[in-house]
Parts: C-alpha cells; sequence; structure tokens
C-alpha cells in the first residue's frame, strides 16, 4: 500500500446506521443457522471436483499425440479451468475465507502460484489495495492501466480510447502473460535487490515459494509437454501461450463485470483524503452483481457474482453468499442505500463494454 493509499479515510458512521444493523442481522444469520461462515460441505466439494478437473485437464494435454488443434483446445480448455479453480479456492483463500487456519489458507493460495501468478502480490493489490479503495482512482490498483485502457472518469483520454470497447478483450487475453512475465519478474528483481528488510517486502520464505514456483510452472505447462508430446517445440509454446489467454481473458472479465459496469459510482476523495461515506456504503455504490439467480454462474465462478456482499464481508467463504445477499438487499432498501445488479451474464457483459465505449468517448 503505498502513502497516497493511506491518507484515504471513510466516513465514520454513529449509533445503528447501515454497518451496525447489517453486521448485527448477518452475524445472527451464522447464529441462528449454527453454521461457520468459512468453508462449508459445498466449499470442500468443489475444491475436490475443481482439483480434479485441472488434473485431467493436465492429462489430457500430455496425452495428446498427434492432433495439433487437439493440444490447443486442451490448453485452451486448462486455462478456463485453471482459471475457474483459482477464482473458487485461491480467491476465498487469500480472502482468509476459506479456513480459519491462516496456514491453511496460505497453502491452498499457492494454488495461484501453480498458475503463473506469484499469489504474494496478488493478496496485497486485490485484498488490500482494490478492497479497501474499491473505484477510487490513483488508489484502487484494479484501475491502474496505463494509457491502453481508461477504466474510469478521472484517468486521461486519449484518441484510440473512443475503440477500447473492440481491443479490451485481446488486452485481457493477454493480461495473465503480462502478469507472469512481466509484473512478477519486474517485482522479484526488485525483492532481490532491496532485500526482504525493505517495506512491503516478502520475507525469505515467500522469495523462496515464488521462485521456485514460477520453475515447478514452466516445467509442468511448458518443458514437460516440450519433452513429451510429438510436436516441435514452438508448437507447444504457442499452446502454452493459448493457455495464458484463455485464463487471463477468464479471469480479466469476470472481475470486471463487477466494478467497471453502468450505474457503479467512481467517488473521488477530499483534499484532505476523506470520503463522503462510511466505508460499507461505498463498498455498495461502488460494486455490483450479476446473475445472482443462476446456480450454474455461482458454481462457475466462486460465487464473484455476488460481489456485493463479498466486498462487504471478504471473509465469508463464497458458498455462504447467496444465503446472505437477500439480508445484504434488504437492509441496503431499508436505508435508501443502492444494490446494483444485472439479471444475467450477458446482460453484466453488455452493460460492461458500454461502459468501455462511454469511458473512451466522454471527456
Amino acid at each position: 500500500m503505498t502513502n497516497e493509499n493511506k491518507r484515504i479515510s471513510f466516513l465514520k458512521e454513529e449509533g445503528r446506521d447501515f454497518t451496525a444493523v447489517l453486521r448485527e442481522r448477518v452475524n445472527q444469520f451464522f447464529k441462528d443457522a449454527g453454521v461457520s461462515s468459512r468453508a462449508n460441505f459445498a466449499m470442500h466439494f468443489k475444491t475436490a471436483f475443481y482439483a480434479t478437473c485441472i488434473l485431467l485437464g493436465y492429462i489430457l494435454i500430455l496425452s495428446n499425440q498427434g492432433s495439433m488443434l487437439g493440444l490447443f483446445l486442451s490448453y485452451m480448455l486448462l486455462g478456463f479451468v485453471m482459471a475457474i479453480g483459482i477464482m473458487n479456492i485461491a480467491h476465498d483463500a487469500l480472502h482468509g475465507a476459506y479456513a480459519s487456519n491462516s496456514f491453511k489458507n496460505r497453502v491452498l493460495g499457492y494454488s495461484m502460484d501453480l498458475c503463473g501468478a506469484i499469489s504474494f502480490y496478488w493478496r496485497k493489490e486485490h485484498t488490500i489495495d482494490h478492497h479497501t479503495f474499491t473505484n477510487i482512482a490513483e488508489h484502487d490498483s484494479d484501475l491502474g492501466v496505463p494509457y491502453v485502457l481508461r477504466l474510469c472518469p478521472k484517468a486521461p483520454r486519449y484518441w484510440f480510447h473512443r475503440f477500447q470497447h473492440f481491443y479490451a478483450p485481446l488486452l485481457y487475453s493477454i493480461n495473465l502473460l503480462k502478469w507472469v512475465y512481466y509484473s512478477d519478474v519486474k517485482r522479484l528483481f526488485k525483492v532481490l535487490k532491496e532485500g526482504k528488510n525493505a517495506p512491503g517486502n516478502p520475507s525469505h520464505t515467500e522469495i523462496f515459494f515464488m521462485i521456485a514456483f514460477k520453475f515447478v510452472h514452466i516445467a509442468l505447462f511448458l518443458a514437460l509437454p516440450i519433452f513429451i508430446l510429438p510436436f516441435a517445440w514452438w508448437v507447444v509454446l504457442l499452446g502454452y501461450f493459448s493457455y495464458l489467454a484463455s485464463a487471463g481473458i477468464t479471469m480479466t472479465l469476470i472481475f470486471q463485470l463487477a466494478h467497471i459496469v453502468e450505474d457503479v459510482a467512481f467517488p473521488l476523495p477530499t483534499e484532505e483524503g476523506k470520503m463522503e461515506t462510511s466505508f460499507l456504503k461505498h463498498q455498495l455504490a461502488t460494486t455490483s452483481n450479476f446473475a445472482v439467480n443462476s446456480r450454474l454462474v455461482s458454481f462457475l465462478f466462486g460465487g464473484l457474482n455476488f460481489q456485493v456482499e463479498h466486498h462487504i464481508f471478504p471473509h465469508v467463504c463464497h458458498t455462504h453468499l447467496p444465503k446472505i445477499s437477500s439480508i445484504v438487499r434488504e437492509t441496503a432498501k431499508e436505508f435508501g442505500l443502492p444494490y446494483n445488479e444485472s439479471a444475467t451474464f450477458f446482460g453484466a457483459v453488455r452493460s460492461h463494454f458500454r461502459t468501455l465505449r462511454k469511458l473512451g468517448r466522454c471527456p
């Protein structure tokens, strides 16, 4: 977190305002139900299911003995399944929502590193920066896409942004490639140069796992297939790139549907760094749900379609979010607060690209 981010403060509510009432009602729900807010049977089943799917997808790649098209499709399928697995398992674990045991959460969070991306930095930029400063320009790391995309009204607008709703999918598809081989490598060199004692830098243990998982990822998903499969190295490399593209566009698009859509707000702090609303009211204004009545969407995307509830209760396992959504919706209505949502998945996708188009054309 930057020093600039530390200066942001939210309005404190007094008495039984929205925050106190909502927390009381949700806590009472778990108490009455007699269940933990962490992972339940449904979550453990999903973990086993997606781990099995990832393993089968990997075996499918290694078992290919001649079809180049089959190789590319297998890599793309694995990329999609890996992205889904990360959104279901690693996302909850890195929020501390999977288990009450921090060690178990960290171990499960390393599934993101296995996918190729360093989870230590994702946890910092997502669970801290993004979740604290949602949709606040220059503070929310998810809005920090320099030049190529304009994701909020305060960002500078260039002539080519008029077309960003057309070329955005291409950028989404290379997002994981950039993350794995540019952003992470740049951070690693910076850490090795500064040492672990520099503010915000990881420990020696974390650094070891960062580097080790990079090598394991490359060995499993690139080197071993090159050695085993009857294809030229460059064919396997292209297949591997299709894996990164599939995973990248899946994860990037799903996360965009919560905040870069119509009706959500992009509030700015005062010159003194103060926001005009409380933290939870800010999350309501800047976040949107989608397809909450679709069991398929909820199963696939790790409850990220319940982003309003997730941003207000990030330490609650996503399998519980559908059960508390009605509490959040009704409490928001009671206090006259917004509750943003799109009825369907494709409705949210259309809203996202309409928002990109508007941001690209409006000053």
